[in-house]
């Protein structure tokens, strides 16, 4: 192998780790904006034909529903949410890649406290140099209040009936 060869392969190989990490840090960006409240900041994480799909409660299509939809979450009354993600896989694929993620949360609306666990699937898109989310989607496990515990029969008391 050439030096310049050898120099193409590391710069290949730098390409991509950035790229991961840039990855890696949006999707922590986004549970920044949940785990802050910051629900004004989150549609700017996506692109503009972007689709989001949070289970059964909600579905947003293109920039301006994300943002209200968000922007909605912070209006609710008595409304709390703390988001852990863990095990984030991504693969890049040129300007565009696919991840999923592990979430563990904590829900309350109202004083009722819920436990919450899933897996995201997510797409992202380089736009101008800048990595964004084009579609994320949330299989839930569960949702069930913290003193039901999620080993019972029903696995989504949040779900509308």
């Amino acid at each position: 192998m050439t030096d310049a060869e050898r120099i193409a392969a590391l710069e290949k190989r730098l390409k991509l780790l950035e790229d991961r990490e840039a990855i890696r840090a949006l999707r922590d960006d986004y549970h920044s904006c949940i785990n802050d409240g910051r629900y004004g900041d989150i549609a700017a994480l996506f692109t503009e034909d972007a689709l989001v799909e949070l289970g059964y409660l909600a579905r947003y299509e293109g920039w301006a529903a994300i943002d209200t939809g968000f922007r909605g979450m912070g209006e609710r009354e008595r409304f709390f949410i703390k988001q852990f993600i863990h095990s984030h896989s991504i693969h890049v694929d040129g300007d565009t890649g696919t991840g999923t993620s592990y979430l563990e949360a904590r829900y309350g609306r109202f004083g009722v406290s819920y436990l919450v666990s899933g897996r995201y699937d997510d797409r992202y898109a380089r736009v101008d140099g800048r990595w964004l989310f084009s579609e994320m989607s949330i299989d839930f496990y569960y949702t069930v209040p913290a003193g039901v515990g999620w080993t019972g029969d029903e696995r989504h008391y949040l779900k509308p009936r």
